[in-house]
């Protein structure tokens, strides 16, 4: 499996509710094209003073999609810079809707 780990702040004005509403129609198109397994949960950071020890970077959401492989993702990835209407809508939905995006790709191991 190959994860996509999102972590971000919303933008100004954008509520959660929506912005989890955005991200399960982007996953239910993607999963209709068999582009993506699953995406989790959006989490809110819990600013632990032990348990989360990153001062460098102040983003508050998280979630991770996972794919079943690297061509997987990598199909997914060309779907969704050709532009596909419905696809592109979706994907501008839950893009626009945060700012200061990390994006970190991981694979299990093993």
């Amino acid at each position: 499996m190959l994860h996509l780990h999102s972590s971000f702040n919303l933008a100004d004005g954008v509520s959660l509710d929506d912005y989890r509403e955005a991200l399960r129609e982007f996953t239910r198109q993607l999963q209709s094209l068999g582009l993506l397994v699953d995406t989790g949960p959006v989490l809110e950071r819990c600013r632990h003073p032990v348990m989360d020890t990153d001062d460098e970077r102040d983003q508050q959401y998280f979630f991770a999609m996972t794919f079943a492989d690297r061509e997987q993702c990598d199909a997914a990835v060309r779907h969704i810079q050709s532009a596909d209407p419905g696809t592109d809508r979706a994907h501008r939905a839950i893009y626009q809707d945060i700012i200061r995006p990390i994006f970190s790709c991981w694979a299990d191991s093993g």
